[in-house]
């Protein structure tokens, strides 16, 4: 079965945006990430700039794990509101600039909303 790319792409666009919405007016406490933690600034800035070059947040994951710079940490987990509130202004499919966190850096995507 053969999928029309521009309507795929755009059903899962507004899926994303009624998602965020969601989030927004039920003041949803969870949402489901995936994440590269890294140990200092240097590797957040050479896994910023795989994104900012337009490389897909798990192939820079990957790049990054090869390379020996994340820190042992799960790719997805879920977090809530308190932890990290500014995911909870963020659409689905957004990658958020890297964070400090502890003695690391944090570098966020934020995958979806849970009720």
């Amino acid at each position: 079965m053969k999928r029309d790319m521009p309507h795929y792409l755009g059903e899962l666009l507004v899926w994303e945006i009624e998602d965020y919405l969601r989030a927004r007016s039920a003041r949803l406490e969870r949402a489901r990430v995936a994440r590269i933690r890294v140990p200092d600034r240097p590797a957040a800035e050479t896994v910023a700039a795989d994104l900012e070059a337009g490389g897909s947040f798990y192939a820079a994951a990957r790049r990054a794990m090869a390379l020996g710079m994340t820190l042992s940490d799960d790719l997805f987990c879920v977090v809530t509101r308190d932890e990290h509130p500014e995911v909870f202004e963020a659409v689905p499919g957004t990658t958020l600039p890297p964070k400090r966190e502890g003695e690391g850096f944090l570098i966020i995507r934020l995958v979806a909303f849970e009720s």
